[in-house]
């Protein structure tokens, strides 16, 4: 089988991948295509990321580790037990949003990509719910695999489209022939829709978690970043290892937020708390704002309903 009739054969895996498993994706990707496009870009020093996690009702994370990739043991062998867009079960990544121009706050991506009541049409919350953002600086650039080809995200994103054109120019330096020239843009885009679809199971994400565990085999590789389903491609997310966070990132501030929605309408707002100078080797000093936070109920619906 060559590249071509693997790639064809990766297709209609990809219309039911609950009947195939992961390691079939996997060999079908690595030993079958063998050669898979890996385009490159640089994130910047100096760069922001921000990740969100949910909080259990009131109680405040106590320490950053809380706030950074998993390290629980038990959440990993009990918890971490299905497919995410850029992992397998049980195996630990560090999703967090970049900054873009179509969207001026990122957190306000990473709570969408995290959110339940997001995630899952038909929910409100009245009464909010609480999650806690934190912000990561970058300490020196480093490369991840840069996934634009998906025509919803370049359909809606200018940014996104500008990428794919500077990756198209990239390609054309190798001066690669018609029929390679093709495959390779026929397959980045094929790669770049499994990361933007929008998913019905967990078994949905095969394809993308295990070209994400191939390009990490690349010696240059950090990790994945990808157009936010959740925002309807206007914000970016990053998936990076934990040997990359512990490299690269340096946790600098973190706070409270509020979601509120109902219907179709939402609203973020500051919770009580923040911390302006995290120190990795203390527990998270939490200060209250002196300013109002928003928790009349008769409030938040005169917002909502806006």
């Amino acid at each position: 089988m060559d590249k071509f009739e693997a790639f064809e054969k990766l297709k209609e895996y990809s219309k039911n991948l609950s009947a195939v498993s992961y390691e079939e994706v996997y060999d079908l990707l690595k030993n079958g295509i063998k050669y898979i496009p890996i385009p490159l870009a640089k994130v910047k020093k100096k760069a922001y990321i921000d990740r969100v996690r949910p909080n259990k009702g009131e109680t405040l994370f106590k320490h950053i580790d809380e706030l950074g990739y998993i390290k629980d043991k038990n959440i990993i062998e009990n918890h971490l037990t299905s497919f995410g867009r850029a992992n397998c079960p049980h195996q630990v990544m560090f999703y967090g949003a970049l900054e873009t121009s179509l969207i001026d706050k990122q957190r306000l991506t990473a709570i969408a990509e995290t959110s339940h009541i997001f995630r899952k049409p038909g929910i409100d919350c009245i009464d909010g719910e609480l999650y806690t953002i934190s912000r990561w600086e970058i300490q020196d650039e480093f490369l991840v695999v840069e996934i634009v080809f998906s025509e919803y995200a370049l359909n809606n994103n200018p940014e996104i489209a500008q990428s794919f054109e500077n990756q198209k120019k990239l390609l054309q330096e190798h001066n690669l022939d018609k029929k390679e020239m093709d495959f390779h843009l026929d397959f980045l885009k094929f790669i770049s829709e499994e990361f933007s679809k929008k998913v019905s199971s967990n078994d949905d994400y095969k394809i993308s978690a295990a070209y994400t565990n191939i390009a990490l085999l690349h010696p240059d590789v950090n990790g994945i970043c990808y157009p936010s389903v959740q925002t309807e491609y206007f914000g970016v997310n990053i998936v990076l290892t934990p040997e990359t966070v512990d490299k690269y990132l340096k946790p600098i501030i973190c706070s409270t937020q509020i979601v509120y929605k109902k219907g179709l309408k939402s609203l973020i707002a500051n919770g009580k708390n923040y911390c302006k100078d995290i120190d990795i080797n203390k527990d998270i000093d939490w200060k209250e704002h002196d300013k109002s936070i928003l928790t009349d109920k008769n409030q938040v619906i005169t917002h909502l309903e806006k």
